[in-house]
């Protein structure tokens, strides 16, 4: 059976192809997805290698990037963020 076959077979049951599977892939990694969505994205990768090579890869950028970013803000930035807030607020209403 080709891997056209076996994609078609899987697309008539509901589950994604690669394109979608990657469209999908950052939403699925913020676990912004409905749940039926992720399963469906879930069950592409339990099959497809390249797909789940492209998957840890992302993982692992998003690991590196939590752990190298760790440094607080400055407590300055937090005040000058939290007054332009309340100046919009106030423009707003």
């Amino acid at each position: 059976m080709s891997t056209q076959e076996t994609d078609a077979g899987r697309a008539a049951h509901g589950a994604v192809n690669c394109e979608q599977a990657l469209g999908k892939l950052f939403e699925f990694l913020d676990s912004e997805l409905p749940e039926a969505d992720g399963d469906r994205i879930r069950e592409h990768l339990a099959y497809c290698e390249p797909c789940l090579a492209e998957y840890d890869v992302e993982e692992h950028v998003r690991a590196l990037v939590r752990r190298s970013c760790t440094e607080c803000a400055p407590v300055e930035l937090h005040v000058r963020i939290r007054e332009s807030l309340t100046v919009l607020r106030a423009q707003i209403t």
